[in-house]
C-alpha cells in the first residue's frame, strides 16, 4: 500500500507514506523524500500524520479496501482527500459524504488520473457545447506498446462483481448486452466496446445528462477474455477467485513502451431534437503518464488553495478546460 502526502515549497515534495517500513524507507531514501508509516487502521497514527499536511493524494488500490479510513482521517484532520480511483463505488460512497465535508471545509476529489480527468472534462467541454444534450458517449483508445499498469489490472479485478453498468434515465442499471460500436478517433472507425467506467457516476454528477454510456477499444485477445469472465463472473463474488486472477496480472510496462504510446478519447452528446456534438481528446499514455500529469495538476491547485469544500469531480473543480493543463494534450471539436 503506498500513498502520497503533498506539502508545496517551491516545488512539489511529497511525504511518502504507507504500511510498509522497510519499503517506504527505501523509496524515500532513493528519492530523498521525507516519510512515515502507519497502518489505515491505526487512527491515531494516522491522525499524528495527517495533522501537518494539507491534502493526501491516496494511491493505495484497490481502492474499495481502502478509501474508507483514509477519507476518514482526512474528514477528521481538516485535510483534502484526493485519489486515482475509477471505482464506482468510491465515488458514490465519497459523494454521500458531500455534507459532512463542507461542514469540515474539506475537498473530497477522487478520479484525478486518467479516471476520470481526461473524459470528465470532455463531458462537461460537450455538455457547454449542446446544453440541450440528454445523452453522452465517451470512449479511449490507446494506441502503442504499454499495457495496463498492475495496479489496474488488479482494480478491474476486484471490480468484477459490480457488473457492467450504463446510465438510464439518470439510474445506474445493468448494461443489457456487450455493446459493439464503430468509434473514430481521428484516424478512421474502429470498434469499441462498451465497459462500465467512471464517467457513468461522475459525468452525471458534473453534467447532469441522464444517459450515459462509455466504451473502449481492446485487443481481440483482450476482448475474448472479458468475454469468458462475463460468463464467470458469479465466481468472482469469491474472494478466492478474484485473489487468484491478481495473480496473473500483467507486470507493467516500460518507459519505453509508454513514451511510445498515444491515447485518444472521444465524446459525443445528442439532445431529443437529434442534435450532436463530437468533440476529441488526444494525449499521451494513460495509465501512467497522464494519470501522473492531472493528478500532480490537481495537488498544485489545491495547494495553491483552489480548492472547493465537499465532493466534487475535476470538471466541477476546475472546469473543462483543466485537462488541457497536463502536457501533449490537445482538444478538436469536430463540425
Amino acid at each position: 500500500m503506498r500513498l502520497a502526502i503533498l506539502r508545496y515549497k517551491k516545488n512539489l515534495h511529497p511525504i511518502l507514506a504507507g504500511r510498509n517500513a522497510a519499503k517506504v524507507r527505501a523509496q524515500a531514501t532513493e528519492l530523498g523524500l521525507e516519510y512515515r508509516v502507519f497502518e489505515l487502521n491505526d487512527t491515531t497514527a494516522m491522525d499524528s500524520a495527517l495533522r501537518d499536511v494539507s491534502t493526501v493524494l491516496h494511491c493505495a488500490g484497490p481502492y474499495i479496501h481502502t478509501f474508507k479510513p483514509m477519507a476518514d482521517g482526512c474528514l477528521r484532520t481538516g485535510t483534502h482527500y484526493l485519489d486515482i480511483t475509477g471505482e464506482i463505488p468510491v465515488y458514490e460512497s465519497l459523494a454521500a459524504r458531500d455534507s459532512e465535508a463542507k461542514e469540515q471545509g474539506v475537498m473530497l476529489l477522487p478520479g484525478v488520473g486518467f479516471d476520470v480527468v481526461p473524459t470528465d472534462c470532455l463531458a462537461i467541454h460537450l455538455k457547454h457545447r449542446l446544453p440541450s444534450a440528454t445523452r453522452l458517449t465517451l470512449a479511449f483508445h490507446s494506441e502503442g506498446p504499454a499495457g495496463l499498469p498492475p495496479g489496474t489490472a488488479k482494480t478491474m479485478i476486484e471490480m468484477i462483481p459490480y457488473g457492467n453498468r450504463v446510465r438510464r434515465d439518470g439510474q445506474l442499471v445493468p448494461a443489457p448486452e456487450v455493446g459493439l460500436r464503430m468509434i473514430d478517433f481521428g484516424g478512421g472507425p474502429v470498434r469499441a466496446r462498451r465497459l462500465t467506467w467512471g464517467d457513468i457516476f461522475m459525468a452525471y454528477y458534473s453534467t447532469g445528462i441522464p444517459n450515459i454510456e462509455d466504451y473502449a477499444v481492446f485487443s481481440e485477445k483482450l476482448s475474448q477474455q472479458m468475454n469468458a469472465i462475463n460468463k464467470l463472473r458469479p465466481l468472482f463474488n469469491l474472494s478466492i477467485m478474484r485473489e487468484l486472477f491478481k495473480r496473473v496480472t500483467p507486470a507493467g510496462s516500460t518507459a519505453e513502451e509508454r513514451a511510445s504510446t498515444h491515447t485518444h478519447v472521444w465524446g459525443e452528446v445528442e439532445d431529443d431534437q437529434g442534435r450532436k456534438a463530437v468533440s476529441r481528446l488526444h494525449g499521451p499514455e494513460a495509465g501512467v503518464i497522464w494519470t501522473a500529469q492531472s493528478a500532480l495538476a490537481v495537488v498544485r491547485k489545491v495547494l495553491d488553495g483552489n480548492a472547493l469544500p465537499g465532493f466534487q469531480t475535476p470538471s466541477l473543480a476546475y472546469g473543462a478546460d483543466f485537462v488541457l493543463e497536463c502536457e501533449g494534450v490537445t482538444r478538436e471539436d469536430i463540425h
